[in-house]
């Protein structure tokens, strides 16, 4: 039987209690392994440079450079090498900042750490990952609004926010992919929408590739927002 190959992780963390504890939670999952870490953010580009680590979690306060920056520069010479960010910041600016830079997923410092490891599976197949409170501002960024009026407003005959109002879709989806869509929108995982659609989850990644390319985006997130922004999905 062949060995499921092990992700492979960079810490990048400046308080090293912190660093160590997040070294202990992730290496009790047998497919990762953590690689190289460092407190310092000009010192994370070197490394992610000689290690080539499949992912890794970065804070945004580091010494030298902070995390957005050198994400920025480790993206621009390794674009494969996923990214993390795992921060106390919950602020707009450095979230947008963080995902301009072209960090994959963004997690706060209270994540469990099952959660954690979802996010890090998640990531590394492909997708993006932000945890609930960061979907939401990420989402208000675009709509200027509360996720809740965002809602309102979808559903009602408000026509002076026509952004969500009912229309037919402009992209040819099917119905199972709407479904998908919706499930997306809604912050589930490919293995979550699998277990509510009573599907496997070999159909759930065929689906979701499906979305990205009929929607002319480049992962979840994207997709989420465009949905909500033409109104394909409704709440």
């Amino acid at each position: 039987m062949t060995e499921t190959k092990k992700i492979k992780l960079m810490l990048v963390e400046d308080h090293a209690l912190t660093r160590i504890g997040l070294k202990v939670s992730l290496e009790k999952y047998s497919n990762l392994e953590v690689i190289a870490e460092t407190e310092n953010g000009k010192k994370a580009v070197e490394l992610a440079n000689e290690n080539k680590p499949d992912l890794i979690i970065m804070d945004i306060g580091l010494v030298e450079m902070d995390g957005i920056e050198a994400t920025k520069q480790i993206k621009e010479k390794n674009p494969t090498i996923k990214v993390i960010m795992l921060t106390s910041h919950e602020g707009e600016r450095e979230i947008m900042a963080s995902l301009a830079s072209g960090a994959d997923g963004y997690c706060l410092k209270d994540t469990s750490p099952e959660q954690l490891y979802k996010a890090i599976e998640s990531v590394n197949e492909g997708n993006a990952w932000l945890s609930s409170q960061v979907a939401e501002k990420v989402l208000r960024n675009y709509y200027g609004k509360d996720i809740s009026q965002i809602k309102q407003n979808g559903t009602s005959h408000n026509h002076s926010t026509p952004i969500l109002q009912n229309k037919i879709p402009v992209v040819p989806l099917s119905e199972r992919e709407l479904e998908v869509l919706k499930l997306i929108v809604d912050g589930k995982s490919n293995q979550e929408i699998g277990e509510k659609l009573f599907i496997t989850l070999a159909t759930v990644k065929t689906h979701v590739r499906s979305i990205l390319n009929k929607l002319s985006v480049d992962d979840r997130t994207q997709a989420a927002v465009k949905a909500m922004r033409e109104g394909i999905v409704t709440f």
